[in-house]
């Protein structure tokens, strides 16, 4: 995902905001570009169901605090370069090592992520422990119980984990987003969840509101986004 601009944060950073947690519902944000997708969860919400976060992961001033997770091909994450048609190919067809991107974030998922399409839908409170005991699934602990950290992330003040799932095809970062979503309580077909549009049709169809469309000028906004209708 594209580095954003950091929008003014100027007000203390609170636990559970009131607009987060709406008759026993959280809010949570599906966020996409033409290829990818990432999930911006209520930070809170995961710790009081059970995740396990890395050691010193820290937030902005704000009045929310929110993850942006995602998670995909190690190398692709790391070298902050583009990919090299082998490294396109093995990464695509050979099981290679994958990471869990995690960035805390205290402000607006869509100022934040404003170059994105964005969709929101509230999750009962009570699917809390199985998203966290997904996210935990995915990561590979250290020595003292905490998610490996093996780098920064690609923006923002967060963190690279060491994922215990292989990357391959099918495998890809949309399934990984799928299973994030089942967890969630929706029913994904995985199958049509390989692309960022097919998992997005599907999301919409189960409450996934748009509430964002994205830069119009940039690739990953409302251009894109005419792909996804329902």
């Amino acid at each position: 995902m594209p580095s954003p601009a950091a929008p003014p944060q100027q007000i203390a950073t609170r636990s559970m905001t009131r607009d987060s947690v709406s008759q026993g519902k959280v809010a949570v944000f599906l966020i996409a570009d033409s290829l990818h997708t990432s999930l911006a969860v209520p930070y809170d919400w995961l710790l009081e169901n059970g995740y396990v976060p890395p050691r010193g992961l820290t937030f902005p001033r704000g009045p929310t605090r929110y993850v942006v997770m995602s998670w995909g091909d190690r190398v692709a994450y790391v070298q902050r370069r583009w990919l090299r048609l082998d490294e396109v190919v093995h990464a695509l067809f050979m099981p290679s090592d994958s990471v869990t991107e995690i960035i805390p974030i205290s402000w607006k998922v869509e100022e934040v992520c404003y170059q994105q399409r964005i969709y929101r839908k509230e999750i009962p409170l009570e699917q809390g422990r199985a998203l966290a005991s997904f996210l935990n699934s995915s990561n590979r602990m250290d020595e003292s119980g905490s998610p490996r950290i093996i780098g920064s992330s690609t923006w923002g003040q967060g963190f690279l984990l060491d994922s215990n799932y292989s990357y391959y095809f099918p495998r890809i970062c949309n399934v990984w987003t799928g299973q994030s979503l089942e967890a969630c309580g929706l029913k994904i077909s995985i199958q049509s969840a390989i692309s960022a549009n097919g998992l997005i049709r599907q999301a919409q169809k189960q409450g996934f509101v748009l509430v964002h469309q994205g830069v119009e000028s940039s690739q990953f906004g409302r251009n894109a986004g005419k792909l996804a209708q329902p």
